[in-house]
């Protein structure tokens, strides 16, 4: 069993029916090592999950959100579940934390401070999360659980 390396970087919206419903940071783009972990933090809220997908195929090769090469086709991943279908933006780990840490709390719905939607950070989030939420119905998905 792989060694933990902390918990769960997973954050979803109150309303799990919304184009995406939340964000997954895994330390690594070794993302099979860390489902387990991803499976028991959404337990409470989804349910037992029964199948992922994904639309990308080499994570490991996946640039930050914040790098010039980031490519247009943003990583998504669909779970089923026996109480929930959710779609979660994956943030690549190579991502700078505070554009990551700030995607989480978006893609969660968390209250943020006062004034810091007019960050560049914030900004930058929503259209992540914006881009993602147009391109959530038109994705090719790959089965890896």
């Amino acid at each position: 069993m792989p060694l933990a390396l902390g918990p769960t970087r997973l954050q979803l919206a109150p309303d799990l029916t919304l184009p995406i419903a939340g964000a997954w940071l895994p330390y690594t783009s070794q993302i099979s090592q860390e489902l387990p972990a991803l499976q028991a933090a959404g337990r409470s809220r989804l349910g037992t999950i029964t199948r992922i997908d994904v639309n990308w195929r080499n994570f490991a090769r996946y640039p930050g959100f914040d790098s010039e090469n980031s490519p247009d086709m943003l990583p998504l991943m669909s779970i089923t579940a026996d109480r929930a279908e959710v779609t979660l933006l994956v943030i690549p780990p190579r991502t700078q934390s505070a554009l990551a840490a700030t995607l989480l709390r978006q893609a969660g719905q968390c209250t943020s401070s006062p004034g810091s939607e007019h960050s560049h950070l914030y900004r930058d989030a929503q259209r992540i999360l914006r881009r993602a939420a147009l391109q959530c119905g038109a994705t090719d998905s790959n089965p890896v659980g």
